[in-house]
Order: C-alpha cells, then sequence, then structure tokens
C-alpha cells in the first residue's frame, strides 16, 4: 500500500505505523476473503498451482479496493463517476496497459508447452 504525505512524497509502511497497521488490516480482510474458497480445494483434496494462488490473492485485494473506493465515493457524496475519473485518465490507463501487453506469435508457443497462458 503506497501513502503519501501532504507534499506527495510517498511514506512507506516501514516508516508509517499508520500504514503497516493498514496493510496488516487489509491481508486480514484477504484471508477472511479467499478463506471459503481455500476451503473448498483443501475439502476436494485438489491443490491449485502457485500461479493461481496468486491471481485468485490478487483478485481478492482487487475486490476490496474497489469496494473501499465505491464507499469512499458515496461517502464523499459523489454522484457521476465523472468526478473522480475522467476520459483522459482512461485513456492514460489504457496506454500504460497497452504498452504492458507482451503479444506472443501462436506458432512459436507450440514448440514451448512452458508458456505463460492466462
Amino acid at each position: 500500500m503506497k501513502l503519501v504525505d501532504p507534499s506527495g512524497k510517498e511514506v512507506t509502511s516501514k516508516e508509517n505505523k499508520q500504514a503497516k497497521e493498514l496493510e496488516k488490516q487489509l491481508d486480514s480482510k484477504i484471508e477472511k476473503l479467499l478463506e471459503p474458497v481455500i476451503n473448498k480445494i483443501k475439502l476436494s483434496g485438489a491443490q491449485i498451482p502457485q500461479q493461481q494462488f496468486m491471481q485468485l490473492t490478487s483478485a481478492a485485494q482487487q475486490m476490496l479496493f474497489n469496494r473501499m473506493v465505491f464507499n469512499l465515493l458515496i461517502k464523499s457524496g459523489v454522484e457521476d463517476i465523472s468526478e473522480v475519473l475522467t476520459e483522459d485518465d482512461v485513456e492514460e490507463l489504457s496506454t500504460s496497459l497497452k504498452n504492458q501487453l507482451q503479444v506472443v506469435d501462436p506458432s512459436e508457443q507450440q514448440g514451448n508447452p512452458q508458456s505463460d497462458q492466462p
């Protein structure tokens, strides 16, 4: 989790007891969110690959962040998403996401069974 001071400088959780406590609380909520899924996997006797577990953890974290932002927007009286998210924001993030994408030629991938397919 990244917190910034009033001047915009990042304050890491190592330097900030409040940030460390918030991270601990968020970790606890993620564990609680994932508990039914983990129990279902354990009860079935199945195992999931580490990569898939990390994806589940990331999805749980994203779900919690989305809900926190939603709750903050409601508490702040925001009625229209454009008050906090502009078309320029979407365009900028779209460009950033596109730049992170790596496309693999399917003909090259057939000979590589170790490839990371989503």
